[in-house]
């Protein structure tokens, strides 16, 4: 997903330098894109190839400027890591030096992206030396290479290479990159919780699994009596039998209960804002108590570690009192 106005906002800093250099016909023939996964690597990185296409603003009509934000450009190379795979290979990257021997039928400058260089190897790396300081084409070439982890990128890499270190995206601009996708604003921050990636966040609040559980979750925190909780739990356990669905769980229970301990007259300083009267009326309880149970909850989480069967573990769950 391409959206570089979003990475521009959160990384006002970083594209306001990189139009400069433009500008002042100063970029780099390279460039490394360091920071944790989800903090606009990739789209600021299409964003360069835009400004090498404008004059000094994007203009979004422009039909270079469309071709590449559609993915389609002929002079905008992308590598990444394949569908089952963890890695780049050497065989890409000779591809992608293959593709830049031949004469591009697209006037222009011309850049590619290699998104995930720290996972490739060491000879696939190598490989690309030669290629950095001197692409097989006569035309102004840009080269950007995305990485989470920059110590794993080759040093020899890494000199060639202007670095761009881009910081954490907060919590709350997060929760607006995916509202804006028209998630709402509880699925957003329950998925945000599970992912520090705003793409990833997205595709897990249209998830099936995320959805149910989420209904549950508030089920759950709910529930007043025992008779409720045991039915809760027969109807569910074979659900939450599945381990990855009772953590989703587990880590929302967790955050509702550290709400709850730090809740006072507004939603202000919340992450679970929109459930504010809910853990209001949960902060009732004994800050004693509150502490307890969070306590109990993080129990539950080592309880994995053990082997402890999913079903055993939600049985825990579902008796604590919410």
């Amino acid at each position: 997903m391409i959206n570089i106005e979003q990475s521009i906002k959160n990384q006002p800093e970083i594209f306001k330098m990189l139009k400069q250099s433009k500008i002042n016909n100063r970029l780099s023939h390279a460039y490394l894109f360091y920071g944790d996964k989800g903090v606009g690597k990739l789209n600021m990185a299409y964003a360069l190839a835009c400004l090498l296409y404008s004059d000094n603003d994007i203009d979004y009509d422009n039909p270079n400027i469309k071709a590449i934000l559609d993915g389609n450009h002929m002079n905008v190379n992308y590598i990444g890591i394949e569908d089952n795979k963890t890695i780049i290979s050497k065989e890409q990257i000779q591809k992608l030096q293959d593709e830049f021997s031949k004469t591009s039928l697209v006037e222009g400058p011309r850049i590619y992206i290699v998104d995930g260089i720290d996972t490739a190897s060491a000879a696939a790396q190598n490989s690309l030396l030669k290629f950095i300081e001197e692409p097989e084409n006569k035309e102004k070439t840009v080269g950007v290479f995305i990485a989470n982890e920059p110590s794993n990128v080759l040093s020899t890499i890494i000199s060639r290479c202007s670095l761009i270190h881009f910081n954490a995206i907060t919590f709350e601009n997060e929760i607006k990159i995916i509202t804006s996708n028209g998630i709402e604003e509880l699925d957003a921050i329950l998925a945000s919780l599970l992912t520090n990636d705003a793409n990833d966040a997205i595709k897990i609040a249209q998830d099936k699994d995320f959805l149910i559980t989420k209904e549950l979750f508030l089920k759950l925190i709910n529930l007043k009596t025992d008779k409720e909780k045991v039915l809760f739990y027969i109807n569910n356990q074979n659900y939450f039998s599945i381990e990855s669905n009772l953590k989703m769980l587990l880590q929302w229970i967790l955050t509702f209960l550290e709400d709850s301990i730090r809740v006072n007259d507004s939603s202000s300083g919340l992450i679970l804002k929109p459930i504010y009267d809910k853990i209001k009326g949960y902060n009732k309880l004994k800050l004693s108590s509150l502490k307890d149970n969070l306590n109990k909850v993080l129990g539950l989480f080592d309880k994995f570690k053990y082997n402890i069967s999913c079903k055993n573990i939600f049985h825990e769950l579902v008796i604590m009192d919410f």
